[in-house]
């Protein structure tokens, strides 16, 4: 039988051989982190990034969900680092495991573990970008136009696109068969782009801030009225390239709607949509509409056709749609703009006559 001195002695032995095991592997981590952590730190530390030569530059994307480990493995593949495992605990001793962010980084083969650790875990580049503004009154036309000449987008690729009946979106739903099914849909507005989107990406941009910006109660409201959302589109966009103040948006719309609701005019017979129709025959818009272009041949034109057109005519503003669902209550059939762009409303023939001869707009 074992004397308990001995026993005591067996014990404090095996606790001293622990004590030194564990001291061992607490320097050999704190060697190991040093000899790895210390240049690239001091830099960091001292300016808060790690400049990297432009000729050493490796850019390296960190896809969303990876975990620490798959980024030791990327880096491996990349033949980045040599040992993903010290990678992994490098990570965990230094309190970056977890902490890595997802996106595109610029790295460099003269990095060692520490260099790495500090990069990856730093915010990612932001991808180039650009302020866009789209105007408002811009047809889908025009709009190709303006884009492809500033290399936002390949022309072809984007019309492709505003041919295309997308469902993605309540608003889109009931609209008919035509040529440009996203015409009045794309909203104007100012918007800041990345240089790298897809064409896709930008009409989905353009159709959310659509989206946005058409209130529920709007819905609603075109149901009072009769109307699809597709026609009030229509409307506003009549509203919006008619009028060239938001003081008038409202009762030019009374001038519509009470058109629309009557027997004795039966047509909008508004230049703005003459404007399309030469625009859509590859004429473009014209400062004054000429009694030759009031004859051309197009179901746009609302001095030959009952009622609205086919379908929107440029993008609307929200001021243009709210103003085609909430017209100001008026007797006003008629209207005309002299050159300093006032509105001049009547509710008859006879002074509409009147004040375009008081105006030199007529003979």
């Amino acid at each position: 039988m074992a004397k308990p001195g001995k026993k005591k002695k067996r014990w404090f032995l095996r606790f001293l051989i622990f004590v030194v095991i564990c001291m061992a592997l607490f320097f050999s981590a704190a060697y190991i982190s040093y000899s790895y952590l210390t240049e690239f730190g001091l830099e960091y530390v001292q300016t808060g990034k790690i400049e990297i030569p432009k000729e050493q530059q490796i850019e390296i994307e960190i896809p969303e969900g990876y975990t620490t480990t798959d980024i030791a493995n990327l880096l491996y593949e990349m033949k980045l680092v040599e040992y993903p495992r010290i990678f992994k605990f490098l990570s965990l001793l230094n309190g970056y495991d977890g902490e890595y962010k997802a996106g595109k980084h610029i790295i460099s083969r003269e990095l060692n573990y520490e260099g790495l650790l500090l990069v990856l875990t730093n915010n990612p580049l932001a991808n180039p970008s650009k302020d866009i503004r789209i105007p408002e009154g811009f047809t889908v036309v025009e709009l190709l136009d303006y884009l492809s000449e500033r290399d936002i987008v390949d022309r072809e690729r984007f019309e492709s696109l505003c041919k295309t009946h997308i469902k993605k979106y309540s608003f889109l739903e009931d609209v008919p068969e035509r040529l440009y099914p996203l015409e009045g849909y794309l909203y104007p507005d100012t918007y800041k782009i990345d240089m790298d989107w897809k064409e896709e990406e930008i009409v989905d941009r353009l159709l959310r801030e659509f989206d946005s910006i058409f209130k529920p109660e709007w819905y609603t409201r075109a149901d009072e009225l009769g109307m699809t959302v597709d026609e009030v589109i229509t409307l506003a966009s009549i509203i919006e390239m008619e009028a060239k103040y938001l003081s008038d948006y409202k009762k030019i719309s009374s001038v519509f709607h009470n058109r629309l609701n009557s027997r004795g005019f039966p047509r909008l017979e508004t230049d703005a949509t003459i404007q399309y129709a030469r625009i859509m025959a590859g004429l473009g818009r014209i400062q004054l509409v000429t009694f030759k272009d009031l004859q051309i041949d197009s179901p746009y034109n609302t001095y030959i056709h009952d009622g609205l057109p086919p379908g929107p005519i440029c993008s609307p503003r929200a001021d243009a749609i709210e103003a085609a669902l909430y017209p100001e209550d008026t007797n006003y059939f008629f209207f005309f703009s002299p050159p300093d762009g006032t509105v001049i409303y009547n509710e008859t023939i006879t002074g509409h006559d009147r004040d375009l001869h008081a105006y030199g707009m007529k003979n």
